[in-house]
């Protein structure tokens, strides 16, 4: 099978079009012809070096992948051939071919397009997990998304509102009407001092961390809880009585069909940017757009021309 490999961290340039053998499956892994991935700020970070460098190289990166199956392992007992499936996955995605564990992989509905189901099984799942597990949001709660523009963000957002919770989000002025067209949402400059402003919230969502944490903790009312995706400086936030931890997303099927099942219903939308063939040198260009600047929606590369 082709596969892209990464051979060194740093540069674009690192990533090369490799031939390699079929993945072997292990006794609960199904293996996923791959139609499409999407470019996630991990994967792009990872690639960079941002993430540290201790993985051995060479190895096949990539996190994210939609396909059929073409073949299951001995002890899988909830696939069979020809299923559609997403999961997310620690490496290995940028192939042709993609050896997945059945507790990860989710069927995708048949209303849900492949773009859409590969953008949803990262960012957009850990949202949904965030609000409906990790929060534990109720209805008529106050709730603070921080980046509230962002894949997990918005998904977030979008979540939050379906339960019934009042939603604040920030986000840059440009991206006010974007949080607006999701509902009742009051958007937030995250350039302000916001949280000399608000206050009482039994609820935040942080995507971002370091200062931006304090800001969280200062507009929780007692007892409330914080739950940061990214660093949480515990000992900043412990003068506070509320309940703050850092957390990340499990990457397991019950919430990826939750998601499936609220996008199938239109209950959940998520933006999708550029969809673009997979090839070599549009993963690199991709890759070094995503380290300069945020890319708008999820850019997708679809295995058609690979």
């Amino acid at each position: 099978m082709k596969a892209i490999q990464l051979n060194q961290y740093g540069p674009v340039t690192g990533l090369t079009t490799i031939t390699t053998e079929t993945p072997k499956l292990l006794k609960k892994q199904v293996l996923v012809k791959n139609h499409a991935i999407a470019i996630d700020p991990y994967d792009v970070k990872f690639i960079a070096g941002n993430m540290g460098n201790s993985e051995e190289l060479p190895l096949i990166p990539g996190s994210s992948v939609v396909g059929e199956v073409i073949a299951i392992g001995s002890d899988v007992t909830d696939f069979k051939v020809g299923d559609r499936i997403a999961a997310t996955r620690h490496q290995k995605t940028y192939a042709q071919l993609v050896p997945v564990g059945q507790s990860a992989a989710t069927k995708v509905p048949d209303n849900i397009d492949d773009a859409h189901a590969v953008a949803a099984v990262i960012g957009a799942a850990t949202g949904y997990q965030m609000i409906h597990r990790d929060l534990n949001v109720q209805p008529g709660q106050k709730v603070l998304i921080q980046g509230g523009a962002g894949a997990v963000g918005s998904v977030a957002i979008q979540a939050a509102l379906n339960i019934g919770a009042k939603v604040f989000a920030t986000a840059k002025p440009a991206d006010f009407d974007y949080l607006k067209s999701f509902g009742n949402v009051t958007p937030v400059d995250y350039n302000t001092a916001y949280e000399n402003e608000l206050s009482d919230f039994d609820a935040v969502l942080d995507t971002i961390g370091g200062q931006v944490s304090i800001q969280s903790a200062k507009i929780l009312k007692k007892g409330g809880v914080l739950r940061s995706l990214a660093s949480l400086d515990e000992d900043a936030v412990a003068s506070f009585n509320i309940d703050a931890a850092s957390t990340f997303s499990d990457g397991k099927r019950p919430n990826l069909q939750a998601l499936f099942d609220d996008m199938a219903a239109g209950k959940i939308t998520i933006r999708i940017g550029q969809i673009l063939p997979f090839t070599l040198t549009n993963l690199q260009n991709i890759h070094e757009q995503a380290r300069q600047h945020s890319l708008q929606g999820k850019t997708i590369l679809t295995m058609t021309e690979f």
